[in-house]
């Protein structure tokens, strides 16, 4: 595990470093689309450079490497399947939602699939993108310095202090997996911050609605992505800061679970078999239906059917592989009044679209029905994110929740603007509530109340093992500015001459966890500790866990030597 500091002093270095330079850019890596913004120190905080958003898509060529990124990608990778030379490339599209994961510790070596089931490693694809959109920065940067009167300069790439967004629902992992994706991309890692997507965009629409002077104003912040819906509730300090009162919530009901169900239906309709012939041997019909259904659902408003044009190779395939025709198959589905062919376009119900939002809104009702029972004082609830821009959606909510509903100007760049805003006022969110309980795996002496199951004995000694040691509790508000004011935890080394030690870190949904390997309790990650070799049993170190942040540190004292090193989880193996 790479260590933060062996003395402790980097973390102020490090803050030193971003708060000097000269220009902030922000990258919001998205399921469906990646935007990214900039502003210069010296000319005003807020002024926006060159903003973009494009496709999150990456073409690999067969030796792995970056052949182009967003709507290129897709371009090129069209081009390549008119002339069938398309199998040995390697086209990535919506694969951030791997990195969500609830019930296991991601595995570092995840293998993503795309476009055809091929896999490769996740952090390669992600470095490269994330390599893609660092060099269109920089060149974005130099043409602004060059045209811009004001004589802002970019002297060398130290002069950036760059802010990667990532969902608060992420746990410690994804967010390490992030961090080292961009370390790999070549940015370095003392000038690097991750945000917490729905967080970013509440300090934006803090200054876009004027809540600044709002003095107790409570307000949820519905960050609907293309992956996932991100959920967080502030409140405005009387110093402009906002308070976090509640832990992030949401989960993987964003845009794309409306075209998942899209494409489910045709399946049911078509099989599987056919639909996958289709979508290998036809590729440029099949992302042209898709496209045309993303265009489509965006524009849906719940009162009028939508026509798509319909791919006569999906019907052929089927055909020839059935034969059958599709609308024979249609009569034995309980579509036959849902899906309708008029002439060359495919004319979908209402009732049937409203079917594909049904699963992914109704979770999202209930999430804030849920927030608004247990938070009182609720004022708005602010819409943000790409899928926010859904019609239908908007409408729901505003039948559902009335004139909460909030939904602001530039909702979809929210995120990106919002994270140049948090590289220069991190401190403009001041408390955090702690999502989960966290704690550390050890060996305890056995009691009476123990289960017979985890006793061990050693040396004679009876211990009982897999104790959930809790360092903080769920729901615990912690102030950024005092985040590393915790209390230490003694540890002890398992063994005498040990050279190191591992840490295993859990979090746990229950406010006191016995044990760590109760329901719910989820392996975080771990923490590699150096020790004196020449020590005793009895020889100890104090462990402090740090939430004040995005993402957990973990400060160790050896209390024999004196020295102290910050780090963070790392990966199993």
């Amino acid at each position: 595990m790479g260590k933060a500091s062996s003395k402790g002093k980097q973390t102020i270095d490090q803050t030193t470093k971003k708060r000097n330079v000269e220009v902030c850019v922000s990258i919001d890596f998205g399921t469906t689309y990646t935007g990214y913004a900039f502003s210069f120190k010296k000319i005003h905080t807020y002024m926006f450079g060159n903003e973009r958003k494009m496709p999150t898509v990456v073409l690999l060529d067969p030796d792995r490497k970056l052949a182009a990124f967003g709507s290129e990608a897709t371009t090129k990778y069209l081009e390549l399947c008119e002339t069938n030379e398309h199998e040995g490339w390697y086209l990535f599209e919506r694969f951030k939602m791997a990195l969500f994961v609830q019930d296991a510790p991601l595995d570092k070596d995840i293998e993503i699939e795309e476009i055809l089931e091929k896999k490769l490693k996740a952090i390669d694809v992600f470095t490269e993108a994330i390599k893609y959109i660092k060099t269109e920065v920089i060149s974005a940067l130099r043409h602004r310095t060059i045209l811009d009167t004001t004589k802002a300069e970019v002297k060398s790439e130290a002069d950036i202090h760059w802010v990667l967004t990532v969902p608060a629902i992420w746990n410690d992992l994804s967010k390490k997996f992030m961090r080292d994706a961009a370390i790999n991309a070549g940015i370095p890692s003392e000038v690097l911050t991750l945000a917490l997507e729905p967080e970013v965009a509440s300090l934006f629409c803090k200054k876009q609605l004027r809540y600044e002077d709002s003095s107790g104003r409570r307000y949820i912040v519905l960050d609907l992505g293309g992956g996932t819906a991100d959920i967080t509730i502030h409140e405005v300090n009387p110093d402009g800061t906002l308070k976090e009162i509640h832990q992030p919530m949401g989960g993987d009901f964003g845009g794309t679970s409306v075209d998942q169900m899209f494409v489910r239906t045709l399946i049911q309709v078509f099989g599987a078999p056919a639909f996958q012939n289709f979508k290998k041997n036809s590729m440029c019909e099949y992302k042209d239906l898709m496209q045309k259904f993303e265009e489509k659902k965006c524009r849906f408003d719940g009162q009028n059917k939508i026509r798509i044009k319909f791919p006569s190779q999906l019907s052929e395939i089927f055909v020839r592989e059935t034969n059958e025709s599709f609308e024979s198959s249609l009569r034995q589905t309980h579509f036959e009044n849902d899906i309708n062919l008029v002439t060359d376009k495919m004319v979908l119900s209402v009732k049937l679209v409203k079917s594909f939002f049904d699963d992914a809104i109704d979770k999202i009702v209930r999430l804030i029905n849920d927030l608004l029972n247990k938070v009182s004082g609720i004022d708005d609830i602010v819409l943000v994110g790409g899928f926010s821009e859904s019609k239908y959606l908007q409408t729901v909510m505003r039948s559902t929740f009335g004139n909460k509903i909030i939904i602001p100007s530039y909702q979809s760049s929210a995120v990106q603007h919002g994270a140049v805003i948090y590289g220069y006022e991190q401190k403009g969110i001041a408390s955090r509530v702690c999502k989960y309980t966290y704690g550390i795996a050890r060996m305890m002496e056995f009691k009476s109340y123990h289960l017979l199951s985890k006793r061990v004995t050693i040396d004679g000694v009876d211990f009982c093992d897999d104790i959930f040691y809790k360092h903080i509790e769920i729901g615990t508000t912690v102030n950024v500015a005092d985040a590393q004011n915790v209390e230490a935890h003694e540890y002890f080394p398992s063994q005498s001459e040990m050279r190191n030690a591992v840490l295993e870190v859990y979090a746990s949904p229950k406010q006191n966890p016995m044990y760590v390997d109760e329901e719910g309790c989820q392996l975080v990650g771990l923490v590699k500790v150096d020790i004196d070799p020449k020590g005793d049993i009895n020889s100890k170190f104090l462990v402090k866990m740090i939430f004040g942040g995005t993402e957990l540190r973990i400060e160790v004292t050896d209390v024999k030597n004196n020295i102290v090193t910050i780090s963070s989880v790392d990966f199993i193996g």
